[in-house]
């Protein structure tokens, strides 16, 4: 019978594994049955599953575990809470009013780097050097979004009847597809590292509870 631990881990991986299942499902549908948003590269799909690991399933599974010392929960309790507030607010503007702008995202972006930013920096007990590693990766990647929001700003209309909300697979966007695919890689590869040594270290290597 496996340790409340084992499956904590097994569970942790299942999950992040599904999310970039679901990329690949996802691209089919936008692609082919296309609903509102127009069409999508591939790349943009995996980078959504990419963004949904980051700043959504890794906080839920973080805020979680209590081995991890609170001022490091505390900050991916804060993540999670407004990328949830952000998720619920975007999907009703994509895809019931659809008034979404990307400045909305970009807003949003900045007040979560602020947000990480001020928990980084703030005493945390516990807080050993891969959590202040991982706190620091989890806003940085809101960096190449905010670019991804700007750049649909610039050259899409992301409101009314033919609102596009994905950059599709044409030469002419080849710049923003290869920045997209190569920020893909690096998250992709940030995220099996972390989860090992999050994951398969010893038992108490998130750090013993604290105050």
């Amino acid at each position: 019978m496996k340790s409340g631990s084992e499956r904590r881990v097994l569970l942790v991986w299942a999950a992040v594994l599904a999310t970039f299942a679901t990329a690949p499902l996802f691209w089919w549908v936008q692609n082919n049955l296309r609903p509102v948003g127009g069409a999508m590269a591939f790349p943009k799909a995996l980078w959504l599953a990419d963004a949904l690991v980051l700043w959504i399933v890794l906080p839920l599974a973080i805020v979680s575990d209590t081995r991890v010392a609170n001022g490091v929960r505390r900050a991916f309790l804060i993540l999670l809470v407004l990328m949830l507030l952000r998720g619920t607010l975007e999907a009703w503007m994509l895809y019931v009013t659809l008034n979404w702008s990307p400045w909305y995202g970009i807003a949003h972006d900045l007040l979560c780097i602020a947000a990480l930013a001020w928990q980084w920096v703030r005493p945390c007990a516990g807080a050993d050097a891969l959590w202040r590693t991982h706190i620091a990766a989890t806003a940085m990647a809101f960096v190449p979004e905010i670019y991804f929001a700007w750049y649909m700003q610039r050259y899409f209309s992301t409101q009314g009847a033919g609102a596009v909300y994905f950059v599709p697979d044409d030469p002419a966007h080849a710049l923003v597809l290869n920045v997209t695919a190569a920020a893909v890689v690096c998250c992709s590869v940030y995220i099996i590292i972390f989860l090992v040594r999050w994951l398969h270290a010893a038992s108490d290597r998130g750090g013993a509870r604290t105050r």
